[in-house]
């Protein structure tokens, strides 16, 4: 503890501030994080609402990295789906790897507006561009995201990325990011 009983000040490099093309973002361990949007942390997703109500969701920085440099994003029956609506939790694109295949998810039910048909040609741009021209899906959800925002976010981040990465088959030794191990603290 520090003088008069208050806990010691965080690690300066656990969360800076700056300013990126996005706007102002704050970044962790080498991964930017806009502070606009809305994470789900565990999923390493993001969402931006935008004013007309339409939602933008794409892949985190953290994602990005961890998936390593995207080969194919895919939009299973997606031309079907533009303009229905969608149930929660539905995968509504898929995105794969050399060492990694997730899905993207719908965090509540909506009407699916468009999807990034770019990333059918350039998956990469995930990885060159995740909260810009990288993003992946946009749908008017029917309610409220659940998903973190701000400060909650940040913290939440914060305690994710001091965990020890554990891979899909949930071995520590089969994946390696130079953002995510304790080396760059």
């Amino acid at each position: 503890m520090a003088q008069g009983g208050t806990p010691p000040p965080e690690n300066p490099r656990a969360a800076i501030p700056l300013e990126t093309e996005w706007g102002e973002a704050w970044v962790m361990k080498s991964c930017v994080f806009p502070v606009d949007l809305l994470y789900d942390v565990e999923r390493d997703l993001w969402a931006r609402p935008a004013a007309d109500g339409v939602v933008r969701v794409g892949l985190t920085d953290v994602g990005q990295t961890a998936g390593g440099k995207l080969q194919v994003v895919s939009f299973p029956k997606a031309e079907q789906r533009i303009g229905t609506r969608i149930p929660p939790n539905k995968t509504i694109a898929l995105m794969e790897s050399a060492k990694w295949l997730g899905p993207i998810r719908l965090p509540v039910a909506g009407q699916l507006v468009e999807v990034n048909d770019m990333l059918r040609e350039r998956p990469g741009m995930v990885n060159l561009e995740p909260y810009g021209r990288g993003w992946v899906v946009a749908f008017r959800p029917e309610g409220t995201i659940p998903w973190l925002f701000g400060d909650e976010a940040r913290r939440a981040y914060r305690e994710r990325l001091r965990r020890t990465f554990r891979s899909v088959a949930g071995v520590n030794d089969d994946f390696w990011c130079v953002h995510c191990n304790d080396w760059d603290d």
